[in-house]
């Protein structure tokens, strides 16, 4: 369970770096580079988040299920 926690936790502050990037975008026009930061944030978040999960599924902690 705490996994899973761990996972949505991540997946929000991906989303809450991502409204920040725009939010600096709409706001500076170009005049400074916050939006970079923050774009750079979230692809490092994802980056862990793909290895987390790649991590939990070695370890067993997640389990991939067919759709039929």
């Amino acid at each position: 369970m705490l996994f899973k926690i761990i996972v949505v936790a991540l997946l929000g502050f991906i989303v809450l770096s991502l409204s920040t990037a725009l939010f600096s975008m709409i706001n500076d026009k170009g005049q400074t580079d916050r939006t970079v930061k923050a774009l750079t944030v979230r692809i490092a978040l994802s980056i862990g988040l793909i290895v987390l999960l790649g991590i939990g599924y070695q370890l067993g902690l997640i389990q991939p299920h067919g759709v039929h």
